[in-house]
C-alpha cells in the first residue's frame, strides 16, 4: 500500500521539479517569448506583493481612523456635559444675582423706613421738648384704667396718670389705654404737675423681655416698682419725688 502511493507523490514531486526547471529554463531560455512571459510572471508577483502591503497599511489606517472617530465622540460628549454644566452655574449664578438685589433692595427700603421713623421721633421730641413735656421709656408693669406704671432700665418705677387727653399708639396706629398690656416696651411722654406725672402720649413699641416683665410685674415684691403698685391707685397718691424721677 506504501508502494501504492508512494509512485504518484513521486510524480507530483518530480513534476514540480519539472516546472520550476521549466521557469528556470524559461528565464534563461534564449527564446524572447519565453523570457517576456517569464519577466511579466514575476511583475505580477511583485505587484500582489505590494497590493497586499497597501492593503496591510488601508487596514491600519482604517482602524486609526476609527479610533480618532471614537476620541473625536468622547470630545463631544465632554464638550456637550461641560457646556450643560456651565448652563447650570450660569442659571444659578443669575438666580443668585436676582436674590441679592431684591435682599439689597428690601434693605434699602427698611432702612428707609427705620430713618423715617427716626426722623419722625426725634422730629416728636422735639415738639414734646418745645412744649416742655419730658419723657421716660422702659418696661410697662401695671395697667390700670387711670394709671400706668413704668420700670426704666434703671432707677425705680415710675406711675403715670391717665387722663381724657392721654393718646396711645401701638405699634404705630392710634388705640386706646385698655390694649396695653404688661411686659411691653413703651415711652411714655409726660407733664409734671403738683399730682405727679401725667402721661401725655404712650408709644408702646412691642413685648419686652419675660425677665423684665416677671421681675417688674404687679405680683412682683421684690422689684423696683414695688413703692409704685404699693401706692394709691388715685391720681392724688402720685408724689412729687416721683415726678422727679422721671426727668433722668
Amino acid at each position: 500500500m506504501t508502494t501504492r502511493y508512494a509512485l504518484p507523490c513521486a510524480g507530483l514531486l518530480a513534476l514540480a521539479g519539472a516546472c520550476a526547471s521549466t521557469s528556470q529554463q524559461s528565464s534563461e531560455s534564449p527564446n524572447p517569448t519565453t523570457r517576456e512571459v517569464a519577466s511579466s510572471q514575476q511583475a505580477s508577483e511583485q505587484s500582489l506583493k505590494q497590493a497586499q502591503e497597501a492593503q496591510k497599511q488601508a487596514t491600519s489606517q482604517s482602524q486609526q481612523a476609527a479610533e480618532a472617530q471614537a476620541r473625536v465622540r468622547s470630545d463631544q460628549e465632554k464638550l456637550r456635559q461641560d457646556q450643560e454644566i456651565a448652563r447650570q452655574e450660569q442659571a444659578k449664578a443669575q438666580q443668585l444675582q436676582t436674590q441679592a438685589g431684591q435682599e439689597t433692595q428690601q434693605s434699602a427700603q427698611q432702612t428707609q423706613q427705620q430713618q423715617q421713623r427716626a426722623a419722625a421721633a426725634l422730629s416728636q421730641q422735639t415738639q414734646e421738648t418745645a412744649k416742655g413735656q419730658q419723657t421716660a421709656a422702659g418696661i410697662i408693669t401695671r395697667v390700670r384704667p387711670d394709671e400706668v406704671v413704668v420700670q426704666p432700665p434703671s432707677g425705680q418705677a415710675m406711675r403715670f396718670s391717665l387722663n381724657d387727653s392721654t393718646q396711645v399708639q401701638i405699634e404705630g396706629r392710634t388705640s386706646t389705654a385698655d390694649e396695653i398690656q404688661e411686659g411691653q416696651q413703651a415711652r411714655v411722654a409726660y407733664e409734671t404737675s403738683t399730682n405727679g406725672p401725667t402721661a401725655v402720649m404712650i408709644r408702646v413699641q412691642g413685648a419686652g423681655g419675660a425677665a423684665a416683665g416677671s421681675g417688674t410685674g404687679s405680683g412682683s415684691t421684690g422689684g423696683r416698682s414695688a413703692p409704685a403698685s404699693q401706692a394709691p391707685s388715685s391720681r392724688q397718691s402720685s408724689t412729687a419725688p416721683q415726678g422727679g424721677t422721671g426727668t433722668q
